[in-house]
């Protein structure tokens, strides 16, 4: 069945999941890096001298949907408005923020970023480090204009508070997939996942953590077995999490020896997850990206039959962010960047599940009709979830600070064991 979204009722139930996490926030550390009073709007003569300039976006380059999005769609656009040059420089977050960290212990003041793509914990490092500039969002005129007010994104990411100093760049939600001609159904929990691997030994795995989607596996299958209540109302001591997760990741282990390569490996990233699942070595896959599924059918590397699905009890999503380093060296030009990113427009090509498939951030009360006709337009096709479904099933994170000691403990653990 041929499924089209309603980004309206998405947008609706994401601000109405976010709200209900009321999730309390850490102080953040002072940021030294912060816009002088006399910066101003746009004039004719700062626009006049950044064409020609180049403006940097460090991120993850692990897709090639992502990368093309970028590359043909984003930079091509924003050079024919501004004359600017964008560059995409693909580097993991932790490498980004090894050099930023780096660069702001040796007093680095001009560095190579201009836009860092960040979300989660590794904003929460950033931020408490002193890694990033701003507030700047006052800064961003589509920020203002096309983003709900309202939204909890645009004051929370994973319980950190962002005063400011990032702008949301797209929602994201783990799910899975499968193949129907392969499977004759797929698990609806955790227990059943269990099972089903048990049945189909070495026809399952899942990415390592600290992958950001791979963590974000182990912290779902938390969440199945513990619940997420039990693990946000954990103290933020590491033998504590520990005493609550430890049923989970006993869970895991009991997982292992059904994985492929009875989980002496992992893959490490869910590029390499999809290709296992293409080339039939394994029998589900995942992703952060809801619209996956459909991005991988159109492009002839998903068969038709493959089908995305949540767990009954749901699945975490979250919204990931762009933010502007302590030493961007072309800071002007990163506004303008990231101002023309949130544009409905672009915005709308990213949903587009033939460039990405990734949700759009804009409140959908702010478009106008022609806008609103260029959203309704977009077909993506079909193996993907219903907007209902996806609005049903969309659980929260827990504080940022939490995440890399689930990863500790589950290498230590599992993968250790």
């Amino acid at each position: 069945m041929r499924k089209k979204f309603s980004i309206l009722a998405l947008m609706t139930a994401i601000v109405m999941l976010f709200s209900a996490c009321g999730q309390a926030a850490p102080t953040p550390a002072p940021q030294p890096a912060t816009p002088s009073a006399s910066e101003a709007a746009d004039t004719d003569d700062l626009l006049e001298s950044l064409r020609g300039t180049t403006v940097t976006f460090y991120g993850w380059g692990g897709s090639h949907f992502t990368n093309n999005w970028l590359d043909n769609i984003v930079a091509a656009s924003f050079y024919e408005n501004y004359g600017i040059i964008m560059q995409r420089v693909p580097m993991d977050i932790g490498d980004i923020l090894n050099k930023l960290m780096g660069e702001r212990q040796a007093g680095i003041s001009g560095g190579d970023i201009d836009v860092v793509w960040i979300n989660g914990e590794n904003f929460y490092t950033a931020l408490n480090a002193g890694l990033l500039y701003g507030p700047f969002t006052d800064r961003i005129e589509n920020f203002a204009r096309y983003l709900d007010p309202d939204d909890p994104d645009n004051f929370f990411d994973f319980g950190t508070y962002i005063g400011g100093m990032q702008v949301p760049y797209g929602r994201a939600q783990l799910v899975f997939a499968g193949d129907t001609s392969v499977m004759d159904r797929f698990p609806a929990d955790a227990r059943e996942l269990l099972e089903m691997a048990r049945e189909n030994p070495g026809r399952f795995t899942y990415v390592a953590p600290p992958d950001f989607t791979g963590s974000a596996f182990v912290r779902n299958i938390i969440y199945e077995i513990v619940g997420f209540d039990a693990l946000f109302d954990a103290p933020n001591d590491e033998q504590a999490i520990y005493e609550v997760i430890r049923p989970a990741l006993d869970f895991l282990i009991e997982l292992k020896p059904y994985l492929w390569q009875e989980g002496q490996t992992y893959p490490a990233t869910t590029a390499v997850l999809n290709d296992m699942f293409t080339d039939g070595i394994i029998n589900m896959t995942f992703s952060y990206s809801p619209l996956f599924v459909a991005a991988g059918i159109l492009a002839g590397e998903f068969p038709e039959t493959t089908q995305t699905f949540v767990f009954d009890n749901g699945n975490i999503g979250n919204t990931h962010y762009m933010a502007v380093p302590f030493n961007a060296p072309n800071k002007e030009a990163a506004f303008r960047l990231i101002n023309h990113i949130i544009t409905p427009e672009i915005q709308i090509t990213k949903y587009d599940a033939r460039n990405w498939g990734d949700f759009p951030v804009f409140d959908v009360e702010r478009l106008n009709a022609e806008q609103r006709a260029m959203l309704e337009a977009v077909d993506n096709g079909i193996g993907i979830l219903s907007a209902a479904e996806l609005q049903n099933s969309r659980l929260p994170e827990v504080q940022a600070y939490k995440i890399p000691i689930i990863d500790r403990l589950w290498i230590e653990h599992v993968l250790m064991q």
